[in-house]
């Protein structure tokens, strides 16, 4: 026969089957065991949550033009990566990590590790410029106005910042089988760079460095002087304290308070999803471990760690911003068109008590998101940012 003239490669005892044997023996190998089975049913689960979440921040912000603020142009910029991190990134990795190779192939082995190296960059490089442009505005008020015009400028250079940054990793991936096998079978394939494993464990370190260290730092030390500002007084910086404006700037305040609180989250979660991952590639190059089932478990939860952040921040926005949440609300239900908050916050609450007897009849006419008691919460959340 033709398969016992192919030469034996690799473990002496598989040398006598046949090439159906030896498939079947690499695919019960590769099959899923019953932990992967429970790691890929949380993937699909973040897979379809982080889908539609991001892709509702998108939709929010664009259906209701009193949210295009300049925080919420970096935040549908961050839900933009996040959604391509998730849709294009997360399928092929859980199948690779459960399997041990890569399928798709040579070219996808560089476009799809590129992309979603250049997702996380500009996921990073978003939430830092969000915590340093409320670093500007709220600490320094009178010597900086953030602008949209700033915001869509800032965002093309985090993108080409994103997409130069990266591309050593489209130069050097490339398929490699790591394992020698009997027969020409895409089994056990990798995607991996071409480079030594000195340079491969340097761009880790400097991926490690500029892509998660610096970055969190930056922001630790934004928000920490955001939060001493906002939670030390009454007041809202940069404002006169008069008595006329007392009470919009304490909603104004509170209001500032609240998306302060939400930016934090967002922060706070992106530094516990990515630490294992990042920890993981430390030590896989400084303890030289093996591929085992122990190793494969830690990069399947470190991996769905990575993935569940792009997935969580819609949720965090829909429980800590009242906007997002009626948006989120009025695109899953049939509405009138969104209440339009041309009014500023001044003038609402000097004219409150006029308004007061004909707002009921306003609530009749301007049904809102499947909830018309927002409407008594609008004069509130108006500045939520």
């Amino acid at each position: 026969m033709n398969t016992t003239e192919e030469p034996c490669v690799g473990s002496p005892e598989f040398c006598n089957l046949t090439r159906e044997e030896y498939v079947t023996m690499l695919n019960a190998y590769i099959y899923p065991q019953t932990y992967e089975w429970v790691l890929i049913g949380t993937h699909t689960a973040v897979f379809i949550i982080g889908l539609v979440g991001n892709a509702l921040v998108c939709i929010a912000v664009y259906r209701n033009h009193t949210m295009r603020t300049v925080t919420n142009y970096f935040i549908v910029n961050l839900a933009v990566a996040d959604f391509m991190v998730i849709l294009f990134c997360l399928p092929p990795t859980v199948l690779w990590d459960v399997t041990e190779t890569w399928f798709l192939g040579h070219a996808l082995c560089k476009v799809l590790l590129y992309f979603q190296s250049v997702s996380v960059t500009v996921s990073v490089l978003t939430l830092t410029f969000i915590s340093l442009d409320r670093w500007y505005a709220i600490c320094f008020p009178l010597e900086f106005k953030s602008t949209t015009g700033r915001a869509k400028t800032a965002i093309l250079i985090i993108w080409t910042i994103s997409l130069l940054f990266n591309t050593p990793e489209l130069v050097v991936l490339t398929t490699v089988k790591m394992v020698p096998l009997r027969f020409e079978l895409e089994y056990l394939v990798q995607c991996m760079a071409t480079w030594s494993s000195n340079s491969d464990l340097v761009w880790h370190i400097i991926k490690i460095l500029f892509l998660y260290t610096i970055p969190l730092l930056l922001m630790t030390i934004a928000y920490h002087q955001i939060v001493k500002v906002l939670w030390r007084s009454d007041k809202i910086p940069g404002q006169a304290e008069t008595k006329k404006l007392a009470s919009a700037e304490q909603i104004q305040l509170r209001s500032r308070r609240k998306a302060a609180k939400m930016l934090v989250a967002v922060v706070v979660m992106f530094a516990v999803c990515y630490f294992p991952v990042h920890l993981l590639s430390v030590l896989r190059y400084t303890l030289d471990m093996e591929q085992n089932d122990v190793i494969t478990l830690l990069a399947l939860l470190s991996h769905v760690m990575c993935y569940a952040n792009s997935a969580i921040n819609p949720l965090i926005y829909n429980f800590m911003s009242g906007k997002y949440r009626r948006e989120f609300r009025r695109a899953f239900c049939c509405t009138s068109k969104p209440i339009h908050e041309t009014l500023t916050i001044t003038t609402r609450i000097l004219s409150r008590n006029k308004k007061q007897g004909s707002l009921q009849s306003d609530k009749d006419q301007r049904e809102y998101a499947c909830n018309p008691s927002v409407i008594r919460n609008s004069i509130r959340n108006t500045y939520l940012q």
